[in-house]
């Protein structure tokens, strides 16, 4: 009976004190953007899976909540997530989140209807251009402050569908989440020869799991997933993890 007792104390505690058997539930806010990380994707995506295994080793139970970027971001900034899965840095950001070390990088390129004659040797020459991108996205604010005429999507394959209509001259698109999504998602796939890249890439960003300073110990979640993450490279975890995923 006093066993009984105990153990009925122990999981009041665990459900209404937000642990788990491996430690606090921490839920993060993303969108649906594979290969890195997806709703139906297997764990989730090989960049879910490496954060998934760091935030353990930290101590936290990592949960996902899938979103439009521009929600998901907005929601975290006032701390109804606990951060962001997959984000770039900028400095507008860093006012509202502490940034993890790097999980993984992503290369952004912009991309034409197929056949168009667009190239550029700067990246001045396209500020003549509309330019179609994911709303709330990095690489759309940074050409927005600019000065590039650029119309933000909820997702991207609305700024795709406006390409090969005309209705937009470029989109800033990752390579490999565009090619990815020709490949593998039939919305997608009726647009795989409809596009073509402009070299060279717009640039290579940094993929973080940034955390809400709305919470007091940001920095402390922050620090303990860096260490996991350095230890994860160090015993072969990390390597291990993007080969399960064909990513290495």
């Amino acid at each position: 009976m006093k066993k009984h007792i105990i153990s009925t104390i122990i999981a009041f505690f665990i459900i209404f004190s937000g642990t788990t058997a491996f430690g606090e539930t921490i839920t993060l806010a993303t969108l649906n953007w594979a290969p890195f990380y997806g709703e139906k994707l297997p764990e989730n995506g090989f960049f879910a899976a490496l954060s998934r295994e760091a935030f353990k080793r930290a101590g936290y139970d990592m949960k996902l909540k899938f979103m439009p970027w521009n929600r998901a971001l907005e929601m975290s900034k006032t701390g109804k997530f606990d951060g962001l899965l997959g984000a770039y840095y900028s400095e507008e950001r860093e006012e509202h989140f502490v940034f993890t070390v790097p999980v993984s990088q992503n290369q952004e390129s912009f991309f034409q209807k197929k056949g168009g004659n667009i190239s550029f040797s700067t990246l001045d020459d396209l500020k003549s251009y509309k330019i179609g991108g994911l709303l709330g996205g990095a690489p759309t604010k940074e050409l927005k402050a600019k000065g590039f005429k650029v119309e933000g999507t909820a997702n991207e394959l609305t700024s795709v569908k406006k390409v090969n209509a005309g209705r937009l001259d470029l989109l800033i698109m990752g390579k490999q989440n565009l090619y990815y999504a020709m490949s593998n998602d039939p919305e997608y796939k009726a647009f795989k020869d409809a596009l073509d890249v402009i070299e060279p890439p717009f640039k290579s960003y940094d993929l973080y799991c940034p955390i809400t300073k709305k919470r007091p110990d940001a920095k402390t979640i922050a620090d303990k997933f860096n260490a996991a993450l350095e230890q994860m490279k160090a015993d072969g975890t990390y390597d291990a993890i993007l080969a399960r995923f064909g990513q290495k």
